[in-house]
């Protein structure tokens, strides 16, 4: 109650900030949707929705092939996906149908989280990954809605963290019926933060799973290209130099596509400090004569990949915890990330295991790898054979998850949205 009440206050304390971000997030894209929805005003949803919250752009993806296996066990089933972001929002749409509908997900406030509940009333609620916020879980376990933590991963920084830190999410782990854990290790810093083993499952990452659909058209540029992908602030320069240094420019065209894609303008006027070529995709100016090539654009990534002599995957030069190297490895690509690959560390040792990528520790390492495989086109392509088998190789993760959460729902849920069940034990 006390790490409760002093959360609160927090939040009470940075709200007027927070309403100002959100005031000019929407007027950025975002529009009045996101302003009123993060808000906590929704308007009322149809039935009661199987409720799947994805962060942003990553989650999404990584939701993607579970809402698949759920809507071939339960086509008739309304699914509502939610994002805390418009490029969250975006890749949504691009799956959407008449049963899958998109909100913006409530800052934690308590009456905001309430509202939202009210409005939607989910028959069942699934969290990707790391998502836990105490007043909407515990908003929604009152309402007698089953919780289910999917893909559940946990850093050891998590564990590590302030006391209050881990009380705080101890707190919302205490709302959560049911974890889905990614990993043994990500398990046992599950049960470290209060989690019965009795609630607790391990189904391997589904990072993993197939999105199935058809596959990306590659991309040509007409000359072998590399590419960086959902890079963060100040990976850009140190690919880019190690690129120049590696003699990269005379080999072919580096395609940055940051995490970030606003942040394109700022990363071209970086690298042409630094003495490279660089185009813009979003000014649409002409690549032909590029050393870089900054695509700064949404929905592009897997066309890029697919295209790519090599991946480099962002996020890893500094301690952020990598991005997906799983989409580049199913794709055939040989693959490339820095030392921090905490929050892939499955998906990692598998392709370190099978050959399929290679990690630099610093700057210089990452010029040595360039100048190693730009050179040896059949190292990158035995890499890309190793990383694609590695991954076709892995179970039917999105079945096993949607039949585990399908499950839980069904069988613990209050079909009447009273309140009466769903709660996880003790709370």
């Amino acid at each position: 109650m006390a790490i409760r009440w002093l959360y609160n206050a927090l939040l009470a304390a940075v709200s007027p900030a927070l309403v100002a971000w959100l005031a000019a997030q929407a007027r950025r894209g975002g529009g009045a949707r996101f302003f009123t929805e993060r808000l906590g005003h929704h308007s009322p949803v149809a039935g009661r929705p199987l409720w799947i919250h994805c962060a942003s752009v990553g989650e999404v993806r990584t939701a993607r092939p579970l809402i698949a296996a759920i809507r071939a066990r339960r086509p008739e089933l309304p699914l509502l996906v939610t994002t805390a972001t418009t490029t969250g929002a975006a890749m949504v749409e691009r799956i959407a149908d008449n049963k899958i509908s998109h909100a913006y997900l409530p800052v934690d406030w308590p009456g905001a989280v309430r509202r939202f509940v009210r409005a939607v009333k989910p028959m069942g609620a699934v969290i990707m990954e790391t998502e836990l916020w105490p007043n909407l879980l515990r908003a929604v376990s009152r309402q007698g809605c089953p919780v289910v933590l999917a893909n559940g991963r946990l850093s050891r920084r998590s564990v590590d963290a302030a006391a209050v830190a881990r009380k705080l999410q101890a707190e919302a782990l205490g709302h959560v019926g049911l974890v889905l854990a990614r990993s043994p290790e990500d398990a046992e810093r599950f049960v470290a933060l209060g989690v019965d083993r009795g609630r607790l499952r391990t189904l391997g990452s589904l990072k993993l799973a197939s999105p199935g659909g058809e596959p990306p058209v590659p991309k040509d540029f007409g000359r072998p290209f590399m590419v960086a992908a959902s890079t963060h602030e100040d990976e850009e320069q140190r690919i880019a130099k190690a690129w120049a240094a590696a003699d990269g420019p005379s080999w072919g065209l580096l395609v940055i596509v940051p995490r970030h894609p606003q942040r394109g303008p700022g990363i071209r006027q970086g690298l042409s400090g630094a003495g490279l070529k660089v185009a813009l995709r979003s000014a649409g100016e002409p690549w032909e004569g590029a050393n870089v090539y900054v695509a700064d654009t949404l929905g592009e990534l897997d066309e890029f990949m697919a295209g790519a002599a090599l991946v480099f995957v962002g996020g890893s030069l500094i301690p952020h915890g990598g991005q997906n190297v799983v989409e580049p490895a199913r794709l055939g690509r040989a693959v490339l990330f820095g030392p921090h690959m905490d929050n892939f560390a499955e998906e990692t040792r598998l392709l370190l295991d099978a050959g399929g990528a290679r990690r630099v520790t610093d700057n210089g390492d990452l010029v040595q790898a360039l100048r190693h495989l730009l050179a040896d086109p059949d190292r990158r392509l035995r890499m890309g054979e190793a990383a694609a088998a590695a991954v076709a190789n892995a179970r039917d993760v999105a079945g096993l998850y949607a039949d585990q959460v399908l499950e839980w729902v069904e069988t613990t849920g209050d079909p009447a949205g009273s309140g009466s069940a769903g709660r996880a034990p003790g709370r």
